[in-house]
């Protein structure tokens, strides 16, 4: 009897431990949310969880008060249309639909009627020279949050967009890359004499001209991604012409214009799905030659003789004060924030790319590439489907019977009132504003008292209101004490309880401290 109890409960522990190993292994995902779009997981203590202004978020449901949305069971954000709230996906920008192109174009139309997208764009002027994003290992973290965050605004318009990025490596191939199906009225634009950007959804927002070319990259090293430019005597590590810094600017002097210099590049819409590219390709090494726990550590030495202290991993990512050069190399992007579609891509079994806008050329390594425009050059592709509603002949691109495919047209919804970020981040901040210390003591009180000190217009007037979208979310989840319980006690006050406590009782007089520092 014992032991055909104990042969019993032995089966019964291996059959625990085969089905737990078996458990162990699948991942239960909600419905909903299609597979390639699934958040990875979170690492404990992870930033951007909970942010004061949405740009700062690092999950969908950080972002999802922004939105209006509400959190369901399975930590969701559902919008008040009731769809979810993905990660954005980022396609090549031929291959978004035509209602997908439409979309993005919308909604940089109606950002740039906001005043926000120029806005944004004075962040990178105001980084254009001297600073830890350009000429350095900072370019590509300091561009990718940067990106990032330019996505979150053109989100909180349409949340169906994403960033497009684009594979100039196709526009390449062509005889002469300015007849690309790219730069006509469909995508960017054509441009007259003078190089003014004459029609298209960005008419006369900018200039586009020039040539382009993206070499792949087969480093293994940091050191030779990211990229020593500023080197003085000493430093060890020669300089990487081939490193994506330096590779992508050879698009920016190509397209001319307002994309030549960096301190005006952000001007030119073309300038964020080039750097969507730019990122994709970083990516895609990070994905092939590093470990998942590397892409987070792995960052060029600190050596005064090869880079800027700007570009060192600990310094601060300048304008992102909260932010320093390494946290850019963060798994969150890409497991929270955005994915990336696969290159365009054919075969001799499937030689076509999937859009109206690209061919295969399946002579030799099949691959595609971009549609030229009617008139365009199309010199050495006669007999392929190369031109646009059109046909090769004598090397001209001339109109064929293929119809110009249906473009709809809506119209623009009207621009969402943009988020207001002027916040005091301490209850004290409106009795030391008026104890004058917005004079003395500016550098703390510009950037902690800042609706206090007038820097900014703040959105609210209310003494005792929860002036934050993310107040009730916060309160429920435990924030009113603890690491954040000066932000709430200003901004939460009705969500934390705190509109019967007077908010200057415990403030120390500026005087004061001044003499106690003193003594």
């Amino acid at each position: 009897m014992e032991k055909s109890i104990f042969f019993q409960l032995q089966r019964m522990a291996t059959n625990s431990r085969r089905n737990s190993a078996i458990q162990s292994n699948v991942t239960i995902h909600p419905p909903g949310i299609p597979p390639h779009l699934r958040p990875g997981p979170i690492t404990p203590g992870s930033r951007g969880q909970v942010a004061s202004h949405p740009y700062d978020c690092m999950t969908t449901a950080c972002l999802c008060p922004y939105f209006r949305g509400g959190l369901d069971p399975q930590n969701q954000c559902v919008l008040q249309n009731g769809q979810i709230l993905t990660m954005a996906y980022r396609k090549e920008y031929r291959m978004l639909t035509e209602d997908e192109r439409l979309r993005y174009h919308n909604a940089l139309t109606m950002l740039k009627r906001s005043g926000e997208y120029d806005r944004i764009g004075f962040e990178h002027l105001s980084v254009g020279s001297g600073s830890g994003a350009h000429s350095g290992p900072g370019f590509l973290p300091w561009h990718r949050e940067y990106i990032k965050r330019f996505e979150i605004a053109l989100r909180l318009i349409d949340p169906s967009v994403a960033v497009p990025y684009w594979d100039s490596v196709m526009d390449n191939y062509l005889p002469d890359p300015r007849d690309s199906i790219f730069f006509s009225p469909f995508f960017m634009g054509e441009t007259d004499f003078m190089g003014n950007v004459v029609n298209g959804p960005f008419a006369y927002w900018s200039t586009l001209d020039g040539r382009n070319a993206i070499p792949l990259v087969t480093a293994d090293s940091v050191c030779f991604i990211f990229l020593f430019i500023m080197k003085i005597s000493g430093c060890p590590y020669p300089i990487n012409f081939g490193a994506l810094e330096y590779s992508h600017s050879n698009v920016h002097l190509w397209v001319g214009g307002h994309m030549k210099p960096p301190e005006q590049a952000s001007n030119d819409p073309i300038f964020f799905s080039h750097h969507s590219f730019v990122d994709f390709i970083w990516e895609l090494w990070r994905q092939n030659a590093q470990s998942r726990w590397a892409r987070e550590v792995a960052y060029p030495p600190d050596i005064p003789q090869c880079a800027d202290p700007q570009h060192f991993s600990y310094a601060v990512m300048r304008p992102f004060f909260n932010l320093i050069n390494r946290d850019g190399l963060s798994n969150m992007y890409t497991d929270q924030m955005y994915r990336f579609s696969p290159r365009p891509g054919c075969s001799a079994e499937m030689p076509t790319c999937g859009s109206p806008y690209l061919f295969c050329d399946n002579r030799g390594v099949p691959h595609c590439v971009s549609k030229i425009k009617l008139n365009g050059l199309c010199i050495g592709f006669e007999g392929l489907d190369a031109c646009f509603n059109g046909v090769c002949m004598m090397g001209r691109c001339v109109p064929g019977p293929t119809p110009a495919p249906f473009v709809p047209r809506t119209q623009l919804p009207r621009a969402q009132r943009r988020f207001v970020d002027c916040f005091n981040r301490n209850p004290c901040c409106e009795f030391w504003a008026r104890e004058g210390e917005c004079r003395r003591n500016g550098n703390y009180m510009r950037q902690y008292c800042r609706a206090a000190c007038h820097v900014c217009t703040p959105a609210y007037n209310a003494k005792c209101s929860d002036r934050h979208v993310s107040c009730a979310q916060w309160s429920t989840d435990g924030q009113c004490h603890g690491n954040s319980d000066q932000f709430m006690q200003e901004n939460c006050r009705q969500s934390c309880g705190f509109c019967e406590t007077l908010k200057s009782a415990s403030c120390p007089r500026p005087a004061q401290v001044r003499v106690v520092l003193a003594i």
